[in-house]
């Protein structure tokens, strides 16, 4: 579970801003947990980690943060599963920028390519484990750090 980091602490107050009811750690089911969740405030969620099972909420977006997991199968689908569980409307699978250097390190062939040609090798094959393997009942989307400290800086909320 991601607890409060920069990237996890930049999705709630970007979600906050605008003008979600936000939750962190959300029982999506008995045994998977989502790190952060954006509920629709006409179904106001009452309390700080709702279960979803008995709570009357709606989950609009959910964020799923691999900070250091992002390179393996297992760990990506498990976030899937958890996101497809929740059922909001749009999943999103948040890599890490500490996954990059991994990916560098991971490979000889990686270890001569640039930021940008790394984040298309870890999105490809992030899609491939999702769509092709995992099959969310869910729209998934998957965002780089970066992306996501950029989106919230163009939807102007601070840091």
């Amino acid at each position: 579970m991601a607890k409060h980091c920069p990237i996890t602490d930049r999705i709630v107050k970007l979600g906050q801003s605008l003008d979600f009811d936000v939750a962190r750690e959300v029982e999506a089911s008995e045994s998977a947990w989502v790190d952060v969740v954006w509920f629709d405030k006409r179904l106001p969620v009452g309390e700080k980690r709702p279960r979803m099972r008995y709570a009357p909420v709606l989950p609009v977006a959910a964020f799923e943060i691999e900070r250091q997991t992002a390179l393996q199968a297992k760990h990506v689908k498990g976030s899937v599963s958890n996101l497809s569980n929740l059922g909001a409307l749009l999943g999103v699978v948040v890599i890490g920028a500490v996954s990059l250097p991994l990916l560098r390190k991971q490979t000889k062939g990686n270890a001569t390519k640039n930021d940008m040609e790394l984040e298309q090798i870890l999105k490809d094959r992030m899609y491939r484990w999702i769509y092709a393997e995992a099959q969310p009942r869910t729209r998934v989307i998957v965002m780089f750090e970066r992306e996501v400290f950029g989106w919230a800086d163009s939807l102007g909320t601070a840091s």
